[in-house]
């Protein structure tokens, strides 16, 4: 392992362990959060895999990262969305299963809120499809802890006992002004980070 890959591990997992700066505020939500981003409620995605290994199993993970914009007349016309899924399905384990539980993303930037669960209240910065959708996992809990950004599962997902019996994360997303580019982003899993490459807003 390089110097530079070991010190940027062991600053992902001191600002882990630090308290969060802020706190972002999380909630689930169904399909029809697509209601916020298109006047007829249907996106068109454009989505990037990519696979990552893990410790103790058989097979790859994924982060899948999708990214679509806001149409005109919509509540978010001209705003960009992230989702992103972590996806341990192919992933097979029998002695110790594989998890993950974290992605990190750095220099996140701006997030945009709106009411993601129709409760009126327009605070809500991340948003997990936990309906109509891919997954059964939630992120719990997100916080930017600068210059990073996590968004934690304390459910992890987990591999199955075989290579296409692991579990999904559902969808979860947030909305950005600036337009997507790939970069470096991480996930947690129980052998530590690995990095891989992902949708996210440029840097500063």
């Amino acid at each position: 392992m390089s110097h530079s890959i070991r010190t940027l591990l062991l600053s992902l997992v001191a600002v882990a362990l630090a308290a969060p700066v802020f706190a972002y505020n999380v909630v689930n939500t169904s399909w029809t959060v697509q209601c916020l981003f298109s006047t007829s409620c249907s996106v068109t995605v454009t989505d990037y895999v990519a696979e990552f290994a893990v410790s103790g199993g058989s097979g790859n993970g994924r982060l899948q990262s999708r990214v679509y914009q806001g149409q005109p007349g919509s509540t978010a016309a001209g705003k960009w969305i992230y989702e992103y899924r972590i996806n341990l399905g192919p992933v097979g384990g029998i002695v110790n299963v594989p998890y993950a539980d974290q992605l990190a993303i750095a220099s996140w930037g701006t997030v945009r809120q709106y009411d993601y669960n129709s409760d009126s209240v327009a605070t809500d910065h991340v948003f997990n499809i936990t309906s109509g959708g891919l997954g059964t996992k939630a992120v719990t809990s997100a916080f930017l802890s600068a210059p990073w950004s996590y968004f934690v599962l304390s459910n992890p997902v987990y591999a199955g006992n075989f290579p296409g019996g692991g579990e999904s994360s559902y969808f979860f997303g947030l909305v950005s002004d600036q337009a997507p580019v790939l970069r470096t982003v991480w996930v947690h899993t129980d052998s530590g980070w690995v990095s891989m490459t992902g949708y996210a807003p440029p840097l500063p």
